[in-house]
């Protein structure tokens, strides 16, 4: 890209359209790189130092990953492994931070795994389990891959395979030591930058979750995975996957309150108020002294407008003890919900006067139902929305409830 395109771009822009420039430059020139490698990040190196001075480290290291990344994805080496160890050589001699090796290690592990060289993906990736789940998945892929390969061996020399007698072999035994660990150890989730290089390959968003359905079936009664992949569910959005989990966990785990509460806020989270309802229902059977149910109780009343079971949920609570603002400030959300924002403002300035040390909060709600009054119906669905929300919040952080 000619100097004068990029001058006026921020720094940020500048280096994505000098990295999609070097893509390109891949993609038509491979063979020529693949046999000058070190020339080949030389130039790179002296581009960068000239074009980006005073670019910090990790910028530098994430644009030398992000090149070897199209270097062999575009290269595809396969069963090539001197190749791709002579790439990732020369990618962390070109980088500056002190883990120089673990990107290109975690780059070059997901491009084996792609080759199906099983084991020489577990060889580069098994350092790096513990910063993300992804990666635990994967090398348990890896084993769980060896595993069929040698089942399938097996079927051949063996007519009447009995699958029910078979025991686990070696790399099965690894798959599930590996998987345990992941759940013993709860790693983060999308947390390796390496991975959002790639724009995380479908090949791990189908391992990941394979690992876990196996996982699941090998030890149904660990909630760690159920946990982890949760988690994986609702960084990714992916509402499928989070059903399916939530489906498991309330049929094996009827009585623990986390996965109750996980799937009340799905059902909110789907617009389902019938199943949030039965969730209620179940937190009461299962919790009958708690609070918190009867709360959700008296929040998916007010979603739904149902004002007997409103009242119900409301005189349970204040039976229980909760603090008379909590449900004071339900029944303005409620007048919310109900399309009623000026009988809200009314109600809410009142409590003003009955609770001055919430004044300062009870001011921003006015402001929000002043804009909940609004004639453009964009501005007043956002502001009725926010003013649920930080109610919700509000309530919940009095009542001490992790939301």
């Amino acid at each position: 890209m000619e100097e004068e395109k990029l001058a006026g771009l921020p720094p940020d822009e500048k280096l994505r359209k000098v990295r999609d420039e070097f893509y390109d430059y891949i993609d038509k020139n491979i063979m020529e790189i693949s046999a000058t490698l070190p020339v080949f990040f030389a130039h790179v190196i002296t581009m960068l130092n000239d074009s980006f001075p005073g670019l910090k480290d990790e910028a530098h290291d994430e644009f030398i990953d992000a090149l070897t990344y199209r270097i062999l994805a575009v290269s595809h080496p396969g069963k090539n492994l001197p190749f791709l160890e002579k790439v990732c050589g020369n990618a962390v001699k070109a980088k500056r931070g002190q883990r120089a090796k673990q990107g290109t290690d975690i780059i070059a592990g997901i491009e084996l795994l792609k080759s199906e060289e099983y084991l020489q993906a577990v060889r580069f990736l098994r350092e790096y389990t513990h910063l993300d789940a992804a990666l635990g998945a994967a090398v348990a892929y890896s084993y769980y891959m060896l595993s069929m390969k040698e089942m399938a061996s097996l079927r051949e020399k063996v007519v009447n395979l009995d699958e029910k007698e078979r025991r686990p072999n070696q790399y099965e035994l690894l798959a599930r030591e590996e998987m345990l660990r992941l759940a013993n150890s709860r790693p983060p989730v999308n947390a390796v930058k390496e991975l959002r290089i790639r724009e995380e390959e479908p090949l791990l968003r189908r391992a990941f979750w394979l690992m876990i359905s196996c996982a699941l079936e090998w030890f149904p009664n660990e909630k760690g995975f159920l946990l982890v992949g949760l988690e994986k569910a609702r960084r990714d959005r992916n509402r499928e996957m989070k059903s399916e989990l939530l489906k498991i966990a309330t049929e094996r785990f009827f009585d623990d309150f986390f996965f109750l509460k996980e799937m009340y806020h799905f059902r909110l989270e789907i617009r389902d108020g019938a199943g949030a309802a039965a969730v209620v229902r179940q937190m009461m059977q299962q919790f009958p002294d708690g609070m918190e149910p009867l709360y959700f109780g008296l929040q998916i009343s007010a979603l739904s407008l149902k004002k007997t079971t409103y009242d119900g949920f409301r005189k349970l609570l204040l039976m229980k003890g909760i603090p008379e603002h909590i449900p004071a400030l339900m029944d303005v959300a409620f007048q919310v919900v109900n399309n009623e924002p000026r009988e809200a403002l009314g109600s809410l300035k009142e409590l003003r006067g009955r609770y001055p040390r919430f004044d300062y909060y009870f001011l921003s709600l006015e402001y929000l139902l002043n804009e909940a009054a609004s004639e453009d119906q964009k501005r007043t669905r956002r502001a009725r929305r926010i003013f649920l929300d930080s109610v919700d919040r509000f309530c919940m952080q009095e009542m001490g409830i992790e939301r």
